[in-house]
């Protein structure tokens, strides 16, 4: 690990305002991957719904437009640190273990460059930056970059609660994918 990238100054990076978080932030997440993001979220088990809460606070489709390259490196250390945990958590493994096939799910923001993909299934979680061929997917998300991230996190559930939030997929796959987006939203706040 670098010497700079301890807990505190993760806070501190949390704390700076947008100007500077825009210059720090893409190189950041990149020392972030390199130290080991499941151990980064040991030290910092909240990290993920910090970022998330400060790229909402921001206006998160203005600062990931202005920022493009954080999109990418965000969503690869999302699903990296979220598919690490996923095996060490009782309740998600045992939802991913009973889902008998793959799922590709895509998560596409209509306002932003926020843009990834996860695929779940026989007790496996992982994902990444980008969209996979719409061939190759089975259901996607798709709407406001607040609103997916309110997906992410737990605060928009599925179903018709809000009209922002568009699906394309067979209806089906939503009682598969609920559960394990809800272990995901646990592990994102760090629980």
């Amino acid at each position: 690990m670098s010497e700079e990238l301890t807990d505190k100054r993760i806070e501190e990076i949390l704390r700076m305002c947008t100007k500077e978080l825009k210059e720090v932030l893409p190189l950041t997440l990149d020392e972030i991957r390199r130290y080991g993001t499941a151990k980064m979220l040991k030290k910092v088990p909240e990290l993920l719904s910090r970022l998330i809460g400060r790229f909402i606070e921001m206006d998160a489709a203005k600062f990931l437009s202005e920022v493009p390259e954080v999109s990418d490196r965000f969503m690869d250390l999302l699903w990296e640190g979220v598919g690490s945990l996923a095996v060490t958590n009782e309740g998600l493994r045992s939802a991913l273990e009973r889902t008998t096939r793959e799922i590709k799910v895509n998560l596409e923001a209509s306002d932003s460059p926020f843009r990834g993909h996860f695929i779940m299934g026989q007790g496996r979680l992982s994902g990444g930056s980008g969209l996979l061929h719409y061939r190759e997917e089975d259901y996607r998300f798709m709407g406001p970059t607040e609103v997916l991230m309110g997906l992410l996190t737990g605060e928009l559930p599925l179903g018709l609660s809000n009209l922002r939030l568009q699906t394309a997929g067979h209806s089906g796959f939503v009682g598969l994918i609920a559960p394990i987006l809800q272990g995901v939203s646990k592990l994102i706040k760090g629980r």
